[in-house]
């Protein structure tokens, strides 16, 4: 009896500890809410700044400087690597907060401005980001006989260093393709634009015919190779199935296949690219129209490191994270039927630095001015544990 006694005795001296231990880690998150809010509101001034200045919201080398310099001062240095991780997720916070508060300030402009800007797309001219940059320009509306302009138009090999070009404020506006109505997203570019300070200012739905071409002179019966992007081979695989025996190589843009097969001239190889391509590159068509389906069609975003909505901007992209837990997605799509606007799209991706926790990507109907959209905007900020508009942006239906 006695002995339980001491065991009951030790229990509550125990708990009393812990509740002082406890007491103790209440009083230091007070201090650490206190100065993370502190914090947030000096990157709202750093965020206008950079906005101001064309500065980008990340800095890797002054990034790496800060976390470095602040593990010195651990004195107890086991507890380095969680430190470091508290760090990292604190200036990620940050980085989010900053794109937020750049994404509030807004142009609205009737059209496009392509005078004195540098432009850039991927691949070599003739590719279909080519066709579709040329295109935006001879449709725009600010541009006119009278109206002279030099074009700066670059580009580039992956979409990895065209969104880092915008983001750096290298190029001023760019086109890069998002989604193909056959075979789905392309999964790099809508991760990096998430990832950057770029904005989605225009939409471009851009139909797409491919064609088998190969050197002058030469006959499909010669093939053994074929190269273009990975995309064009897949929305072609009922045509390549019929050459079981040909090797498909992949290329990083199907214009660059089609520049390729012309500087190495060897009868053995094709490509599939679109026809301006055969004018371009002095080539043979060996089977036109191969695609899977007719109606194939890619869409493409005009990115621009401007925050501008264009006249007749009638479409809104977001991306957003949940608490994982049952019904939260279902809970921020409600948000949306509630002021009647309309969602077009729905896509999941991983966050890297947060393993089996996902990011979503919603485009909807709607304009930012409206009092409608900009109310449901603040309650899935409330609701979400992030949320970044991306663009609120207009579709371009292009003469050809």
């Amino acid at each position: 009896m006695k002995e339980i006694k001491l065991i009951r005795r030790y229990l509550i001296m125990k708990e009393l500890n812990l509740n002082e231990i406890r007491s103790r880690i209440n009083e230091i998150d007070d201090e650490l809410v206190k100065l993370i809010e502190d914090r947030l509101n000096i990157v709202k001034e750093v965020a206008l700044f950079k906005k101001n200045t064309g500065k980008k919201i990340f800095d890797e080398e002054r990034e790496k400087e800060v976390v470095k310099k602040n593990l010195q001062k651990v004195k107890n240095k086991e507890l380095n690597h969680y430190v470091e991780i508290i760090l990292k997720d604190i200036m990620d916070s940050s980085k989010e907060y900053q794109k937020f508060k750049i994404g509030e300030s807004k142009e609205y402009v009737n059209d496009l401005d392509f005078y004195g800007k540098k432009l850039g797309y991927t691949g070599v001219p003739g590719s279909y980001a080519y066709e579709v940059l040329i295109n935006l320009i001879k449709n725009n509306k600010n541009i006119n006989d009278k109206h002279l302009i030099e074009y700066n138009i670059i580009n580039f090999n992956s979409h990895h260093d065209l969104v880092e070009a915008v983001s750096n404020n290298n190029i001023d506006i760019a086109i890069l393709p998002i989604e193909n109505s056959i075979v789905g997203e392309v999964r790099d570019s809508i991760d990096l634009i998430n990832k950057k300070n770029i904005h989605i200012i225009g939409e471009v739905q851009h139909k797409i015919e491919h064609n088998l071409l190969g050197i002058k002179n030469s006959k499909i019966e010669n093939i053994k190779r074929v190269y273009s992007h990975e995309q064009a081979l897949m929305q072609c695989s009922e045509f390549l199935e019929k050459y079981p025996n040909w090797l498909k190589e992949k290329m990083n843009n199907t214009a660059l296949s089609a520049k390729y097969i012309h500087e190495e001239n060897n009868i053995e190889n094709a490509c599939i690219a679109n026809l301006h391509t055969k004018e371009m590159y002095n080539l043979e068509l060996l089977k036109d129209n191969i695609n899977n389906q007719k109606e194939n069609y890619t869409r493409f975003f005009i990115i621009s490191n401007e925050n501008i909505i264009i006249d007749g901007s009638e479409k809104i992209s977001i991306v957003t994270s949940t608490d994982n837990k049952s019904g939260a997605l279902m809970e921020l799509l409600q948000i949306l039927s509630n002021y009647n606007l309309n969602m077009v799209n729905l896509k999941s991706r991983p966050r890297i630095s947060k393993p089996w926790e996902y990011y979503f990507y919603i485009d909807f109907e709607g304009n930012i001015k409206d009092k409608c959209v900009l109310k449901a905007l603040e309650e899935i900020r409330e609701k979400s544990n992030y949320l970044q508009i991306l663009g609120n942006y207009k579709i371009y239906n292009l003469k050809i």
